[in-house]
């Protein structure tokens, strides 16, 4: 009985183990030292008057995650641009968590290891919740722009 149930917290620990390799938590430090990313960060340019606009939609409440893989184009371009908005932002109370994923195995696997649960299937994908509750998402490119898709979410 104890080696049983031994194996089973083995083979749940290796489980847990192997799905947690999939999705890597990074920082903005990291993000912006990927080669090109500081370069995007750097030229990218936000609407003032759009950052002011944005400021009184965040709250204590708000949470982003960005799941982002640095192999992307998308990423490369988006990610960095979101960097910068939310340090125009200077909220204190928004959380935003960065993770990377990887590769899909294969072009008939619909969503990143890891993260299947969450149905992200395209990078980046920043997903916006409020108390704890998503309330939308901007997937892979902004409809309008990063600041106004924000807006919409948030407001």
């Amino acid at each position: 009985m104890k080696i049983r149930l031994f194996v089973i917290f083995f083979i749940f620990m290796m489980v847990c183990a192997f799905a947690a390799a999939k999705v890597e938590t990074v920082n903005k430090t990291k993000i912006l030292k990927q080669e090109g990313w500081q370069e995007e960060y750097n030229k990218y340019r936000p609407d003032d008057g759009l950052i002011e606009a944005l400021k009184p939609s965040i709250g204590d409440n708000l949470r982003i995650d960005v799941y982002l893989a640095f192999w992307c184009s998308d990423s490369r371009r988006n990610v960095p641009a979101f960097v910068k908005i939310i340090e125009k932002l200077g909220a204190a109370g928004l959380k935003v968590n960065y993770f990377t994923v990887e590769r899909k195995s294969s072009r008939d696997v619909k969503f990143f290891p890891g993260v299947e649960a969450l149905k992200v299937e395209r990078v980046p994908t920043f997903i916006f919740y409020r108390g704890g509750k998503e309330i939308g998402r901007i997937i892979e490119n902004p409809k309008a722009s990063l600041v106004e898709d924000f807006l919409e979410i948030t407001f």
